[in-house]
């Protein structure tokens, strides 16, 4: 069931404050990343990389480059009949709704190098390999802003419309608390992202999840289940970093909203579960007057002290 869209801007923290890093540091650079042709780029405390193998965000974390936030399976396994949906971790980007492709993700999104990679201005541009005509071609694009690192991935508007879905793995144990807000549709604060979920607004009991001060717990490693909430920034303590996940603007036109519009999402998995996923997507969109789609999220890696025991 689809929600009408209240107007998305209102629930984005856009406002990017200015940063203090030395320009030239912000300048993305070559590289290489674990045998992989990539790209890097420093911001004050924070690294980031970009691996041309897997066409996304392969890394951030402090810039000793030692302590990666991300989950970043090396070296990164080709799919094959027994194992056909591979984590390659990092900065994942698809598109929704996930009900017309099923499950693994397009090859083309998920299991392929990058076509090309270019720089313009201060702005590393990823083109995705499109071999699959059925499903829009993807470009990405990474950028320091202030403190943050902006996330766009861009497609051209067709004849159906799409979601964006930014999908970002980490590594478990984790343990996300993100806010609940109820009402009347919504009693518990959240929502369960299953498809054609007929229980979509009561998702519990379960236990992955438990409910304290006005948030939801989500702990890995327990049972599977996928929750969406109110759009907000996500944070999970990685040691003695904490990664941010926060959404952004969006290009084209905002026309409905999945799951309630509850956009913040998680994805936990159960005891064999290598990963879990903080998501953020965007309502269905149609094209600009350019004829393109697009969507950006930022993230940050914030030193927050000594790890937790």
């Amino acid at each position: 069931m689809l929600l009408k869209l209240i107007p998305y801007y209102a629930f984005i923290t856009a406002a990017v404050v200015c940063g203090k890093a030395n320009a030239s540091s912000l300048e993305w650079q070559k590289t290489t990343w674990n045998n992989e042709p990539a790209w890097v780029a420093q911001n004050g405390a924070q690294e980031a990389i970009v691996s041309e193998a897997r066409s996304r965000v392969i890394y951030i974390g402090p810039a000793s480059g030692d302590h990666n936030l991300l989950s970043a399976p090396v070296p990164k396994a080709a799919p094959t009949p027994k194992i056909f949906a591979p984590n390659w971790g990092g900065h994942r980007f698809w598109l929704g709704p996930q009900s017309r492709w099923g499950w693994p993700p397009n090859t083309d999104w998920e299991f392929s190098a990058a076509q090309n990679v270019a720089m313009k201005g201060s702005e590393l541009v990823i083109t995705e390999v499109h071999h699959d005509l059925r499903y829009p071609s993807i470009q990405r694009v990474y950028v320091w802003e202030g403190e943050h690192l902006r996330c766009t991935a861009r497609w051209r508007g067709g004849d159906k419309p799409y979601y964006g879905m930014h999908v970002v793995a980490i590594d478990v144990p984790a343990e996300i608390a993100p806010r609940l807000a109820s009402w009347e549709r919504v009693p518990f604060g959240l929502v369960a992202v299953r498809g054609d979920n007929s229980n979509a607004t009561d998702p519990l009991p379960h236990p992955a999840i438990t409910l304290k001060d006005g948030r939801a717990i989500a702990k890995s490693g327990i049972a599977v289940g996928k929750f969406g909430f109110y759009p907000q920034t996500l944070s999970v303590r990685r040691g003695a970093w904490t990664l941010l996940v926060q959404n952004g603007p969006v290009e084209g036109t905002p026309i409905e909203s999945p799951d309630f519009g509850y956009l913040t999402q998680l994805w936990v998995g159960d005891e064999h579960a290598t990963f879990c996923e903080l998501e953020q997507i965007t309502p269905f969109l149609l094209p600009d007057d350019h004829g393109w789609c697009g969507s950006t999220i930022y993230l940050e890696a914030i030193r927050t002290g000594s790890a937790p025991p």
